[in-house]
């Protein structure tokens, strides 16, 4: 019996010690595209951005959906490889009731973008205009690439900004001057109370 119990003790610190001793496997990296693989055609990953903002000292919701369009015929990139096109959703909500709401494809940025370039590139991306947030709150700044959809590419691509006025006209023009990370906390804070 005592032989038995120090056996299950030895055994219970080797489980132990080897438990100790794993370390929990890192994060997978998010994939930023998928490929079919019954057709080999690529489609970049959706995802979506929620936030608030006060423009003119009222809270807005906006939301931006980025996303494959399957339905659409697929583009060829300059490397030759087939990706479904994308799109951007972008809607912007004050208490509750629409302000903005539109779906944009890469046709919609062709008097931004050069026509022999639309035809292989695709929408790319959408983000927050975070440094036009912090210059000017009195619209909406959204920064949507249309680009080659090959992250690996070394071809151009076109940063475009959209300005939606709170009456939802809205403009759309080369980005200049454009940041998509927060530059610190609390943007959601009207710029009236930042001073206090």
């Amino acid at each position: 019996m005592k032989t038995f119990t120090m056996t299950v003790a030895a055994f219970l610190i080797m489980m132990v010690t080897g438990c100790k001793e794993e370390k929990p496997a890192p994060p997978p990296a998010r994939e930023v595209e998928v490929t079919d693989p019954a057709t080999g055609i690529i489609s970049l990953r959706n995802y979506s951005i929620d936030d608030t903002i006060y423009i003119d000292g009222k809270l807005y919701n906006y939301s931006c959906t980025f996303e494959p369009v399957e339905s659409m015929p697929v583009l060829i990139n300059p490397q030759g490889l087939e990706y479904h096109e994308s799109r951007v959703s972008i809607d912007i909500k004050h208490e509750g009731s629409n302000v903005f709401s539109k779906t944009f494809y890469k046709k919609d940025f062709a008097d931004n973008v050069p026509s022999d370039f639309l035809k292989t590139s695709t929408v790319v991306g959408v983000n927050y205009n975070f440094i036009k947030r912090e210059e000017d709150r009195s619209a909406f700044y959204f920064i949507i690439t249309v680009g080659d959809p090959d992250e690996t590419s070394d071809n151009m691509a076109y940063p475009l900004e959209l300005k939606v006025a709170t009456n939802g006209t809205y403009t759309i023009r080369k980005a200049e001057n454009l940041e998509t990370e927060p530059l610190h906390p609390g943007l959601n804070i009207d710029p009236t109370e930042d001073a206090v």
